[in-house]
C-alpha cells in the first residue's frame, strides 16, 4: 500500500505548479478550489483534477502525486469550511512573510475563489441573489483588486492586511453555510467531518 498523500503547503504547491511552467499561483488555484466548494461544488476526483487544470492552462496534465495531494487539499479544505471552531485559512504566505507578497496573494486567492464560486453556482440558483451573499461577493472583488504596490510595511498597513485576511476567511465560510447542498441541511446533528466528504477511492 503506498503512503497516503497530504494536503500540500503553500511551498510544495507552488513549486509543483511552477514545475508545470503555469501562470496561476498556488494560492489562486487554491482559491478556485474554495469558490468550488463554497459555491456548492462537491466534485470527484477527476473533475477537480480537470477544473483546476484547465483554470492553472499548465502545459502537461497534473501527475498522481499533484492530483492525490490537490485532492486531499480539497477534503481539507471542505472540513475547514464546515468546522464549528471556523478552522478554516486561505492559502497564502505566513504572517513573517513580506507584507507586499501576503497581500498579492490575497489578491490572487480572491481572484480565484471568484472564478471558482462562480463555477459551482447554478444559474437557476436564487440564493446568490440573496442581499448578504451578493454583498459578501462584491466584498471579495474589492480585495481581488488591492494594488499590493500600496503597501508602506507600517503598522496601519498591518493592521488593515490582518482585517482584509479576516474579512476573507469569514466570507468564504458564510458563503460555504449559504450555498451547501440541500442535502447537507438535513443532518444538523450528523459528525460535521462526514457532511458532503467525497468518498475516497
Amino acid at each position: 500500500m503506498h503512503p497516503a498523500a497530504t494536503a500540500p503547503h503553500l511551498d510544495e504547491l507552488a513549486s509543483a505548479l511552477a514545475m508545470l511552467n503555469t501562470d496561476c499561483t498556488a494560492s489562486e488555484l487554491h482559491g478556485v478550489m474554495t469558490g468550488l466548494i463554497s459555491g456548492g461544488a462537491r466534485l470527484n476526483r477527476s473533475m477537480l483534477q480537470k477544473v483546476l487544470e484547465s483554470h492553472a492552462e499548465a502545459d502537461q496534465a497534473f501527475g498522481d502525486n499533484l492530483t492525490a495531494s490537490l485532492w486531499q487539499l480539497q477534503l481539507k479544505t471542505l472540513e475547514d469550511l464546515g468546522a464549528s471552531e471556523l478552522s478554516f485559512s486561505p492559502l497564502i504566505p505566513d504572517d513573517d512573510d513580506d507584507l507586499g507578497h501576503r497581500v498579492s496573494a490575497l489578491s490572487d486567492w480572491c481572484q480565484g475563489f471568484l472564478v471558482g464560486f462562480g463555477t459551482a453556482v447554478r444559474p437557476n440558483d436564487t440564493r446568490v441573489h440573496a442581499e448578504t451573499v451578493r454583498e459578501t461577493l462584491q466584498d471579495i472583488v474589492h480585495v481581488a483588486n488591492v494594488d499590493p504596490s500600496a503597501q508602506d510595511n507600517d503598522d496601519s498597513d498591518e493592521f488593515a492586511y490582518v482585517e482584509l485576511y479576516e474579512f476573507v476567511r469569514m466570507a468564504a465560510i458564510h458563503l460555504f453555510e449559504e450555498m451547501a447542498p440541500p442535502e447537507e441541511h438535513r443532518h444538523p446533528d450528523a459528525d460535521e467531518a462526514e457532511i458532503g466528504t467525497p468518498t475516497l477511492h
